[in-house]
């Protein structure tokens, strides 16, 4: 058509455009537990309190409310709050002890939400075509941009940690190197947190379809949420900061199952390993070299031909007998599984899968069909419970072969380009929706039947299920990876972002491969990689099949005695660190915490040049290095921090700069920290001494900390067999308070020697001169003796002191 006729006709017919359809106004509302339901010119909405600082928002133009969520753990508040409803100057307020929610009857429904004072958190936009909108199926929420806001969260998305002007788009893609901020990644976490004027406040988007967020990408007035289908459904969390918001949000999406001990330690893997002699020389290194390490990952190459449930026996002839040499020394198995059922006349999988129909399916009944390299296949459909069920009972061939770590792999699913026809039908457990709706669940679905899997069959071990792809409330089931990062120091740092953002959207057992999994990297690389990797909640060294060796000793001498030292360290850390896994799963606040969590209007935090540095629990701060890098400005938030190689104090809201070695990494210890720790052993499974180390670093702040022990491995923890006592420092009294312990777990302490770090003399106390990071004098052999001399003797001097007591049920007081 030429321009010519092309403008008569649009002259003629006027511009084809989508309607733009606003909801309208309010037309009729009514009361209902904790808030009101009603209807607009054009839809259906509800607005709820779930707790005091928890509103349920949802608008639909359907005619009934969909209430199956797999996100949440209920759908329904678990209680009623207390909410006055009255009408006011054209407005509907919902008043509960923390917040009013106003809504706006007229021109169209629009809602506000305010803090006791009147101050806006968060609101709306006013305008025609804005506030929520439908255009075709597509649903769109408009909220205005607060001078100053930050937004941090949405799980594994790319870019800095604050997101503002920048768009997000959740939608779940096997993004092999990764790289591209613009693009998906493999898992979708719709809840973000908002910062502005001290004021925090969260929003998960209840909606599974792919969607885009925009926090003022070329909208400087508004951030929105825009999703291919369903309704306008959100939660809107309020009330203290940004710890609180993550404890109301896991309250409705589910906190993390305490996993199996051994899970926190070492994990060595590759892309792939075999034969099976190959493994158990694996092991044996690493034993031999006194490395710690916990398990050893089997990627697909242990599988015949990639096909889930059956072994490779010309690579491991006897499976159960390697799992069996491994269990005598203290490491367990990790296998990898896939969703893909090979098209295989030989695969007894496959001809099951058919008969009992477990695949997905195309709208005319035909099985879906794609390939996931090398081969084509089928795919369970883990929507459908008799499909779940299917799995749960065909995986159960892991821990017959002695394999009790679940690997779920390529789940997004990881078909070429992550493309699912629009027309394939889930079953989502019988509500029946298309993949528009249902991709984005279709990992989280599937480590969930892995889990379900696990506990059935795991004999009452805790599961330990890894998975790549997942959704909001992913944490209840698995551990998750970031994917198939690169071995260069921006993925480093990436990895370490990416850590801290899934703690801060609910996802705490998290890791990236550490090393990087694509290409070679360098040995400078591998040991910074290594340093800062230890104090991820999930360590796990993983690279790809073509690439140079990444074993610690692959790198040299140096690499090797750097991993002995840091991986130790962690492992004497494990007191410490079990105790904060215990504190997750019962608050939802993470392991590696970003700065932003106790620091969230600290600009500093933010700035690229330190929003890489994160808590690991709530006393040590690191400070990731690049393998470019031999000095390092670090930025100290609010407070007084420990050097932890000198016990040098310095004041926080302060950049401090120094040099590191290349086997030295950043580390501090927050005024008041109580950290307890163990005897270097080489698995979790291994007894430490019985004595436990608490290292005391004084403070002005008094601290308290909970510590938590019990035995790993088992459920048992829930009928009260566990041992869980205070540990408490209280500066203006003088004391450190051991509580009366709590649970019928016997401790594998009977004694408990206290360092204490830059405290006052006190009396009947010796100098204590063990670091807490021991075997840095390892490198000395390494390094030129003189300088290594100079270099450790610059460092001020460690001023400890150490008492030692027995530990019995009661209570023990320590005066100073």
């Amino acid at each position: 058509m030429n321009r010519f006729l092309y403008c008569l006709l649009l002259f003629i017919t006027g511009p084809v455009v989508a309607q733009v359809q606003s909801i309208g106004r309010i037309v009729s509302y009514t009361s209902i537990p904790g808030g009101i339901t009603g209807r607009t010119a054009d839809a259906r909405f509800e607005v709820r309190a779930w707790g005091d600082g928890i509103i349920r928002v949802r608008v639909s133009k359907q005619r009934q409310w969909n209430d199956f969520s797999y996100a949440l753990v209920s759908t329904q508040p678990a209680t009623n709050p207390a909410v006055t409803v009255q009408e006011k100057a054209g407005r509907i307020l919902l008043v509960t002890p923390l917040l009013t929610v106003s809504i706006d009857k007229a021109p169209f429904f629009r809602v506000s939400f305010s803090d006791k004072n009147g101050e806006v958190i968060n609101e709306d936009m006013a305008g025609a075509g804005l506030a929520t909108t439908f255009i075709g199926d597509k649903v769109s929420v408009y909220k205005k941009l607060q001078p100053g806001e930050r937004f941090v969260g949405l799980g594994e998305c790319l870019g800095n940690l604050d997101k503002r002007g920048t768009g997000v788009t959740l939608s779940n893609t096997d993004n092999y190197k990764y790289g591209d901020p613009r693009l998906p990644m493999y898992s979708s976490i719709p809840f973000f947190i908002g910062i502005h004027h001290h004021q925090v406040y969260g929003l998960f988007f209840h909606n599974t379809y792919r969607s885009f967020f925009n926090f003022g990408l070329s909208t400087p007035d508004f951030a929105s949420i825009n999703a291919d289908g369903g309704d306008a459904d959100y939660f809107f969390f309020y009330g203290g900061g940004v710890g609180d918001i993550l404890t109301q949000y896991t309250s409705l999406t589910g906190r993390m199952p305490l996993p199996p001990l051994w899970s926190l330690g070492y994990h060595q893997s590759r892309c792939s390993y075999y034969p099976q002699s190959n493994v158990l020389w694996i092991a044996e290194t690493f034993r031999k070299k006194q490395i710690p390490i916990d398990c050893i990952v089997l990627d697909a190459d242990y599988l015949q031909d990639y096909e889930p449930f059956r072994i490779n026996t010309r690579r491991f002839p006897d499976m159960p007998g390697l799992a069996a040499q491994l269990k005598k020394m203290d490491i367990e198995l990790t296998a990898s599984v896939n969703p893909g059922i090979k098209l295989d006349s030989t695969y007894p999988a496959n001809a099951d899968g058919l008969k009992k129909d477990v695949f997905l399916k195309y709208a005319d009944g035909r099985p879906f069909v794609s390939e996931m390299a090398p081969s084509l296949n089928h795919y369970v459909d883990f929507t459908d419970p008799k499909a779940r069920t299917w799995w749960i009972d065909h995986l159960k061939f892991l821990p017959d072969n002695g394999i009790h770590g679940y690997w779920n792999d390529m789940n997004e699913p990881a078909v070429a380009g992550s493309y699912l026809p629009d027309n394939l039908v889930f079953d989502f457990d019988g509500h029946k929706v298309n993949a528009l709706e249902g991709k984005n669940v279709y990992g989280m679905q599937m480590a969930r039947s892995s889990y379900e899997s696990a506990l059935k069959y795991g004999e009452g071990r805790r599961p330990f299920v890894l998975t790549r792809s997942a959704f909001a409330g992913i944490q209840r089931y698995s551990a998750m990876w970031s994917g198939d990062n690169q071995a260069k120091d921006e993925y480093l740092l990436g990895g370490v972002l990416l850590n801290t953002q899934l703690g801060l959207s609910g996802v705490p057992f998290v890791g990236p491969d550490l090393g990087g999994y694509i290409g070679d990297g360098n040995k400078d690389l591998y040991k910074r990689w290594v340093e800062v990797g230890v104090f991820s909640p999930f360590v796990r060294n993983h690279r790809e099949f073509f690439s140079n060796a990444s074993e610690p000793w692959a790198y040299g001498e140096e690499a090797e005695a750097i991993s002995r030292t840091y991986i130790g360290f962690r492992y004497r850390l494990m007191p410490y660190l079990y105790s904060k896994f215990y504190e997750t799963a019962q608050t939802g606040i993470p392991v590696a915490r970003s700065l932003c969590i106790d620091n969230p209007f600290d600009p500093q935090v933010f700035d690229p040049v330190y929003q890489y540095e994160f808590l690991f629990g709530d006393a040590l701060l690191v400070a990731p290095l690049t393998s470019m890098e031999k000095e390092k400005k670090v930025y100290l938030p609010h407070g007084e921090w420990y050097d932890l190689y000198s016990d040098s104090l310095l004041t926080g809201n302060n950049e401090t700069r120094a040099e590191y070695p290349i086997y030295r990494l950043p580390l501090f210890v927050k005024a008041s920290a109580i950290i307890p720790m163990q005897s270097l052993v080489q698995s979790t499974k291994q007894k430490p001494t019985d004595t436990l180390q608490v290292h005391i670093f004084y403070g002005r702040e008094k601290n308290r900390f909970t510590y938590y022990e019990d035995d790993g491995a088992t459920f048992d923890y829930r009928q009260g067999h566990f041992c869980r006592r205070t540990i408490e420092f209280d500066p203006a009294g003088r004391q450190i308070v051991f509580g009366a312990r709590e649970g019928d777990f016997p401790s594998r302490f009977n004694q408990v020697r206290v360092i204490l770090h830059g405290f006052p003399a006190v009396a009947g106390s010796r100098p204590n001169s063990t670091r807490m990071l021991d075997g840095l004098e390892e490198m000395e052999d390494l390094y030129d003796p003189a300088t290594f001399r100079a270099l450790r003797d610059a460092q001020p001097k460690i001023r400890s002191r150490e008492l030692t007591a027995g530990i019995s049920k009661e209570q023990l007081i320590i005066k100073w």
